[in-house]
Parts: C-alpha cells; sequence; structure tokens
C-alpha cells in the first residue's frame, strides 16, 4: 500500500504541475519557475527514499539513463542554448518524479513468443519514463506539423508568386505559416521569417520580442502576405505529453 500511495502522488504532482505550467506556457510563453520546486523536491525525495530500500538491476539502469539524459539537456540549454530555460526546468522536474522505470523483473523468454519481441519488450521495460513521454511528445508534434502543413498547402501560390526554390517552400509548408500582417497584429507569439524587401531569415531568437514587430510592421499594408514562425509552446506540448503518460501510468498501477 506505501508504494502505491508514493505512486498515486508522483502522478497528481505530475497532472497539477504539468497542466499549471502548459495553460502558463501557452497563454504568455513565461512559466514561474518556482512551480516546478514542489514536484521537483517531492520527487527527489520519494527517489531517494526508493532507493535507499532497494533498486533492481533493471531500475538503475534505467536511473542511469535518465541522468545522462538530464546531462544532455543540460548542456543543450546551457552551452548550445537550444533550449529556453523553462523547458529544462520541464523536463528536470519530470525526470525527478519519474528517474527510473517502476517495473522490476523483465519477462521471460519463453517458446511461444518470439525472443525479437521478448527482446524489444524487455527493452521497453527498462528505458526511463522520460524516453516514453519523449516518444508521446514527438507523435504529438508530428500531428502539429501535419495541421500545419495542410493549413499551408492552401496559400502554396504566394510561395510560387515569390520564387522560393522547392526546398525552401517545403521547409515553409512544414515548419512556419503563411499568414498575413493582419494575422500578425491580431495574433501572439508570430515571428516574420520572410517579408518581401525587410525579412529573410530562417529561424528566429528564442528571446524576441513578438510585439515589437506590431511597431517595426505598422506601416505595411494589412493584405501583404509574408511568412512568419509561431512561437511553439513547448512546455505545453511535453505537458499535454506528461498528462497522457500519467494516465496511461496511472491506469496500470490500479491494474
Amino acid at each position: 500500500m506505501r508504494i502505491m500511495i508514493e505512486e498515486v502522488i508522483r502522478v497528481i504532482l505530475a497532472v497539477i504541475t504539468f497542466s499549471i505550467a502548459g495553460i502558463m506556457d501557452w497563454r504568455t510563453r513565461e512559466i514561474n519557475p518556482y512551480i516546478w520546486l514542489p514536484s521537483f523536491i517531492i520527487g527527489i525525495f520519494l527517489g531517494v527514499h526508493k532507493a535507499v530500500n532497494g533498486l533492481s538491476i533493471y531500475q538503475i539502469i534505467s536511473l542511469v539513463i535518465s541522468i545522462v539524459i538530464a546531462v544532455i539537456i543540460t548542456i543543450m540549454v546551457f552551452l548550445f542554448r537550444l533550449m529556453g530555460g523553462a523547458d529544462f526546468l520541464a523536463v528536470i522536474t519530470f525526470i525527478s518524479l519519474y528517474p527510473y522505470t517502476q517495473f522490476t523483473n523483465l519477462i521471460a523468454y519463453h517458446k511461444k513468443f518470439s525472443s525479437i519481441i521478448i527482446n524489444i519488450y524487455n527493452i521497453i521495460l527498462i528505458m526511463p519514463p522520460i524516453i516514453t513521454v519523449l516518444l508521446i511528445y514527438t507523435i504529438v508534434m508530428l500531428f502539429f506539423l501535419i495541421y500545419n502543413t495542410l493549413c499551408n498547402l492552401r496559400h502554396v501560390n504566394v510561395l510560387n508568386y515569390l520564387g522560393f526554390p522547392l526546398y525552401k517552400k517545403i521547409y515553409f509548408i512544414i515548419f512556419h505559416k503563411i499568414i498575413d500582417i493582419d494575422t500578425l497584429f491580431k495574433r501572439r507569439f508570430y515571428y516574420p521569417i520572410f517579408i518581401p524587401g525587410k525579412v529573410n531569415r530562417i529561424s528566429f531568437n528564442i528571446y524576441e520580442d513578438d510585439l515589437s514587430w506590431r511597431e517595426k510592421l505598422k506601416d505595411m499594408p494589412k493584405e501583404t502576405m509574408i511568412i512568419a514562425s509561431w512561437g511553439i509552446p513547448m512546455v505545453t506540448f511535453l505537458s499535454i505529453s506528461v498528462l497522457i503518460y500519467s494516465i496511461i501510468y496511472f491506469i496500470c498501477i490500479s491494474s
């Protein structure tokens, strides 16, 4: 029963913390860093408590993988600045809540099952939860990119008119948005990527202020078609992935 209570605590903390952070990221793209603190501290406490009572060899392997992932993400944030601070805190907080797999035993080989299938399943059992969440996140982002592509295909004539080479057309259609200046003014977190005679770049700075563009482009005709990048709320999409994982995880520990 004690183990069950600990796992329920993890699920509740994950759902509350990531729900709040996801909503804040969607609305403002800013998240108070103190939101992560309770879950981070309690997650570390639960992890240490479990470790003191003993981890299986598979949980130790899972923990090592989680630590490696945390180190890689830390390097991406502080050395290469490829992620924002909120993205970093979100991933680290989740790892503190779920540092290792909860499975303590692997499935033994059986003549009724292929050894390849058994090996794949056992590898999945060893993988730390952050791997599962990142896989769910990847699937969510793929659906978003498909939706974005379908929306942009309605305006492919704009790219033809501007004379972009094929590789740029594909890039813009998949990863950016074809909109007019009026849409840029009405919505938040849109950053111009290409404006004829004014802007021509591949991406935008994650610390860039989207509102500053309203002043720079106020004299341009509102019907002018441009290429813009939407500042994707990464923590929101990560939170959706965590919520999906939490639901699946709660079902598993309850069964």
